[in-house]
């Protein structure tokens, strides 16, 4: 039997911790759109979103005997999201051996700290110069999934081509920023890109 909305998160919590596959189920009716959600704005592929919220249930029903969460369940649930997908785009992106890990540093701290407030702003004003420099088409792309926040599946239906060709444009658009942007911590670029929607329209 299905638990309903009577139930707060902590009372499904803690009897998840004892096997009951109901509050899981319940957890899982309460959040799974929203964790979809929280990955489609990073990712913008709806694929990709569905192995990250497969992913993030799966891990808290595996450790549910020894799950200890700290704060509200949803906060939770989001961190666990935007952990997952960072992976999963440092998974494509090439990076030199010696650079940290970036899922590492995401599963240490929630944003980086940059300095100041002028430092995010030069950095992001560098990130918007950079922007502009893309070749058109990869430009138009990359804008169209960060500003304005549309999924890979509706940018291609837009511009008439296939999703894998958006997602490898996203993908290089990345790479070439973080390029151009020298020593600057790929972390501390990904966290501005992904938490802001502040990239420039710059055609």
């Amino acid at each position: 039997m299905r638990l309903t909305n009577s139930y707060s998160d902590k009372e499904l919590c803690e009897l998840l911790k004892s096997n009951d596959e109901s509050a899981f189920s319940a957890i899982y009716d309460r959040y799974w759109a929203k964790v979809y959600r929280n990955a489609m704005r990073i990712l913008g592929c709806e694929s990709d979103a569905e192995d990250v919220v497969q992913e993030v249930f799966e891990s808290i029903w595996k450790r549910r005997a020894t799950l200890e969460i700290q704060g509200a369940l949803p906060n939770y649930l989001f961190s666990a999201a935007r952990y997952m997908a960072i992976r999963l785009i440092e998974k494509n992106l090439e990076k030199s051996g010696h650079q940290e890990s970036l899922s590492l540093a995401f599963s240490r701290i929630v944003m980086p700290v940059v300095e100041s407030e002028i430092d995010t702003k030069m950095l992001q004003a560098n990130i918007d110069h950079i922007v502009a420099s893309l070749p058109y088409k990869m430009k138009e792309i990359f804008i169209l999934s960060r500003a304005e926040q549309l999924s890979h599946k509706d940018i291609a239906k837009r511009l008439k081509i296939s999703e894998q060709t958006v997602k490898k444009q996203v993908y290089y658009a990345l790479k070439h920023i973080r390029q151009q942007l020298g020593p600057v911590p790929l972390i501390v670029v990904l966290a501005l890109i992904y938490t802001t929607s502040e990239v420039a329209v710059l055609f």
